[in-house]
């Protein structure tokens, strides 16, 4: 008979974090709690917890900062090119058929944040907003915040799936069109706003369509400027 492959306790602690910093929505920089937190939420030792961290670590899930913490790394564990986009020869079209992807799949992640998302994640998706709102105001560059705001909805869904392809999508669009310039600013923030009071109202049908006119107005915008180009 076959050996059963068994995984170690440090390789199940590894995935009891991995699973911690999905479902509670933890973005790419944010800071993991603690070993002794983590140990004593695991219930396992914290010497555990430093053998699982080190798994993540090499698995480029976390990042360990020197006397600063554990952080979730930008990668997440993801490959460069997750989705082999770089293999598309029609650059045009592939940002095409990415803001055609999202407007698939992101309104219906709304839709799903409102009737799912716990106290925790509401929490997070209005930090995320503000600090969006904060930024556009003072005339800043605020993509990062905007991809984060975006991402925290899709794991308000409790799709996984999703929250992880989602930075992919965006970040490929960004490297194909410099859609930082030009930016819709206030538009976007206001945006923002119906889609965040929807989820909160815990309005499914709302969220959906204020996701819908977001990201069609987006579009719109994005492909203007590859015309002009």
């Amino acid at each position: 008979m076959d050996k059963i492959y068994h995984k170690s306790l440090p390789e199940k602690t590894a995935d009891g974090i991995s699973d911690l910093i999905y479902r509670e929505n933890y973005g790419a920089g944010a800071k993991l709690p603690g070993e002794k937190e983590l140990a004593a939420r695991l219930e396992v030792s914290r010497n555990t917890v430093r053998q699982a961290i080190r798994i993540l670590r090499e698995k480029q899930i976390v990042e360990v900062r020197r006397g600063a913490g554990t952080f979730v790394s930008a990668r997440r564990g993801l490959s460069d090119d997750l989705l082999g986009l770089s293999l598309v020869s029609d650059k045009k079209k592939l940002v095409r058929d990415l803001l055609e992807l999202r407007l698939l799949i992101e309104p219906r992640m709304a839709a799903l944040a409102a009737e799912r998302a716990g106290r925790e994640e509401m929490d997070r998706l209005r930090c995320l907003f503000r600090k969006m709102e904060e930024e556009c105001l003072a005339g800043r560059n605020y993509f990062e915040q905007d991809m984060e705001f975006h991402t925290c909805i899709a794991g308000c869904s409790g799709n996984l799936v999703v929250h992880n392809l989602l930075p992919s999508i965006q970040q490929a669009i960004l490297l194909q069109e410099n859609v930082t310039e030009h930016r819709l600013g206030e538009k976007t923030v206001e945006a923002h706003r119906r889609i965040l009071a929807a989820i909160e109202g815990r309005r499914g049908c709302e969220a959906q369509d204020a996701m819908t006119a977001h990201l069609i107005q987006n579009r719109e915008r994005i492909l203007k400027m590859m015309e002009e180009n």
